[in-house]
């Protein structure tokens, strides 16, 4: 397809050089002799490459650039500077305006010919980056909005669901055959459970919403541990896994969205637990290291995981073993939403693991979240 170049240059002479050379390469070349007229003929015929002289009379070259990188329609129109003048002051104007690229007078014809190849080739790379770039933006956002219309749309008959079978459960509790109160602990326990997914896509939604407003109030950092077993005790006396919370400094504090961080290390408890041994040990402890980064660290003695397995369940919505015969249900979003929860806080989540040696699993947060422990106490009476 046959582009379009517009040259404006206040010299004739090398506006006719100009066409000739272009014209060769299947080119159809506008000219204008100043800045005024050259940015009349872009508005009416929009080119695909503007060469531009930085002396003119009337609209500078300079003015050419600040107009045209401020209007939507011409942000993404390649511009070449030809000029004179070669002295650094002028380059670093013109790219700081946005020059695409720099050519001096006299100009070498070969040599420019292949600058505008490069430079048209440049553009094209750039447009379809930004278009991809854009396609994925709206994706993420359209994906973020439907977890957030079907998450909301799903609580509000889950929560009556829950709880009009636990009033049954509680009125009916003696009334019933075996077989109706077994039905009907089905029943509850599949409440129960989706509504367990329907919170951790919730969850996943907030923490890696582009639209998030980050909310951070100081808390202790041994509030975040004691938190973060509380949903777990039942589990672990279930399989006989001791949970230890190691001693900390009981003055540290953190800058954190407090539910979100809280529920972040929470995953990662659950998770040491639900793959644990049965009589194992799952340790939650949290220490400042000397850079001042906080690390708030899980670690059991189960089965570990390869390489491999640890790159597939940092996916979302991926699980250990896949298949039907996996040993626990849900979307596999634990290591996920940890992940998230880091990222949210500008942290990341870090984990040292291999197939038969258990896992050590850790959201580091940066050091501007720590905070010394008078500091709390003053945000408290404030």
């Amino acid at each position: 397809m046959q582009r379009t170049a517009i040259v404006v240059d206040d010299d004739p002479i090398l506006r006719e050089l100009m066409v000739e050379q272009l014209s060769a390469l299947n080119w159809r070349v506008v000219t204008a002799e100043d800045g005024d007229q050259g940015l009349e003929v872009i508005a009416r015929d929009l080119p695909d490459l503007a060469i531009v002289d930085l002396n003119m009379p009337k609209l500078d070259g300079y003015g050419m650039l600040r107009h045209l990188r401020q209007t939507p329609a011409t942000l993404d129109i390649p511009v070449i500077v030809c000029t004179s003048h070669d002295d650094q002051q002028a380059v670093d104007e013109a790219y700081r305006l946005g020059a695409s690229h720099f050519v001096t007078k006299p100009i070498n014809w070969p040599k420019f010919l292949h600058h505008v190849q490069f430079v048209m080739r440049n553009g094209d790379n750039e447009r379809a980056l930004r278009a991809a770039q854009a396609e994925a933006l709206a994706v993420s956002r359209m994906k973020s909005a439907m977890f957030q219309v079907l998450s909301h749309e799903l609580k509000t008959p889950l929560t009556a669901l829950i709880g009009l079978t636990n009033v049954l459960e509680a009125t009916f509790r003696d009334k019933l055959q075996a077989g109706e109160t077994e039905q009907l602990e089905h029943v509850i326990d599949a409440a129960n459970r989706l509504n367990s997914i329907v919170n951790d896509v919730m969850l996943l939604s907030k923490a890696v919403g582009q639209g998030s407003e980050r909310e951070f109030t100081p808390v202790m950092m041994s509030e975040i541990l004691d938190d973060s077993v509380v949903g777990v005790r039942q589990m672990a006396a279930a399989r006989n896994v001791k949970l230890l919370l190691r001693p900390i400094d009981p003055d540290v504090s953190i800058l954190c969205d407090h539910r979100l961080a809280r529920q972040g290390l929470a995953k990662l408890v659950d998770n040491a637990v639900r793959y644990s041994h049965d009589g194992g040990t799952v340790e939650i402890w949290g220490h400042v290291k000397s850079d001042g980064r906080i690390v708030l660290s899980v670690k059991d003695d189960g089965p570990g995981l390869s390489a491999q397995k640890l790159k597939e369940c940092l996916q979302p919505f991926m699980q250990e073993n896949a298949g039907y015969g996996r040993p626990s249900a849900g979307l596999g979003l634990g290591f996920p939403i940890a992940k998230a929860i880091a990222e949210y806080h500008g942290g990341e989540l870090l984990i040292q693991t291999s197939a038969g040696k258990g896992m050590l699993a850790a959201m580091v947060l940066p050091a501007p979240r720590l905070m010394p422990s008078k500091d709390v106490a003053g945000a408290a009476h404030g």
